[in-house]
């Protein structure tokens, strides 16, 4: 497969495939687009969404050099599935792919964002995102693959062969 970005909707298992495969990246964009210096890591997904986060007035510029040295050395790339990474990929000319979750992912998808501490404003950012995007590969002028209900992004990664040895 010559794409190595793919843009993974939120709660599909970004994190745990990047932890888990030396070979893939999870590039996420909030500590490129905020400054999290102060922050406990148990806090970062709490304020995700949060008001209380300062800018970082070095992005996009941060993430665009990030995001082309983890292409340059991993075999697939996780970014998160939002607007302005789109953006930022295709006026980079970065070709990618989209992850996204079927219809009927909607309640293990809350339980997952709830589990994990996010907060209220962005359980309900994602939620409204994941009721209006399509799910057919006509509308979208690049790749999607949509998850079915009892699948994770590592269950499509081993299917498409793109894992390598666990770290």
């Amino acid at each position: 497969m010559s794409i190595k970005v793919m843009c993974v909707f939120s709660g599909l298992g970004k994190t745990y495939v990047g932890n888990k495969y030396k070979n893939i990246c999870d590039l996420q964009s909030s500590p490129y687009r905020y400054d999290y210096s102060s922050v406990n890591k148990e806090d970062f997904e709490k304020l995700k969404c949060s008001i209380k986060r300062i800018p970082n007035p070095n992005w996009p510029a941060n993430y665009i050099k990030a995001l082309k040295e983890a292409i340059n050395q991993f075999d697939l790339v996780l970014v998160p599935a939002i607007e302005v990474i789109e953006t930022i990929l295709m006026e980079n000319d970065i070709e990618f792919m989209y992850v996204l979750p079927s219809f009927d992912y909607r309640e293990i998808l809350l339980e997952r964002f709830k589990k994990r501490g996010n907060n209220d404003e962005l359980i309900n950012v994602v939620m409204k995102r994941f009721d209006s995007w399509s799910r057919e590969q006509k509308d979208y002028p690049y790749p999607i693959f949509v998850l079915e209900k009892e699948k994770y992004l590592e269950d499509l990664l081993i299917d498409l062969k793109l894992l390598k040895e666990e770290t």
